[in-house]
């Protein structure tokens, strides 16, 4: 992308730059969050995100369906559309529930690997 915005001179050079550094700094965050993962060996089903296969950082109760997802997945979803990802009925942010406890357990898990 930022080859065809520096050959068609979509954006100025600097900008340009600033794109590419933008896109080396995404790069290398989703990097160090995969080796992190990684790192973490055998993570129990109940921590992963069930769309996403990730571990949660923040899970949240989708009242809708009691599913349980983490936050970041289920808000980039609802951008686009404004329905439980599991049955298709109305959801907002704002009905999000924290799962304070399983959260707490992921926690402690995460905390123990790193311990090793």
């Amino acid at each position: 992308v930022a080859n065809i915005a520096r050959n068609r001179r979509l954006l100025p050079p600097n900008e340009v730059e600033l794109f590419v550094e933008v896109g080396r700094s995404v790069a290398e965050a989703h990097r160090a969050a995969g080796e992190s993962e990684e790192m973490l060996g055998d993570i129990p089903e109940e921590f992963l995100d069930p769309v996403m296969a990730t571990l949660m950082v923040d899970p949240v109760r989708l009242p809708t369906s009691g599913n349980i997802m983490d936050r970041s997945n289920i808000v980039r979803h609802l951008l686009s559309d404004p329905t439980d990802p599991f049955n298709r009925k109305l959801l907002t942010e704002d009905m999000l529930e924290p799962d304070i406890e399983l959260k707490a357990r992921i926690d402690a898990f995460v905390a123990s690997k790193k311990g090793q």
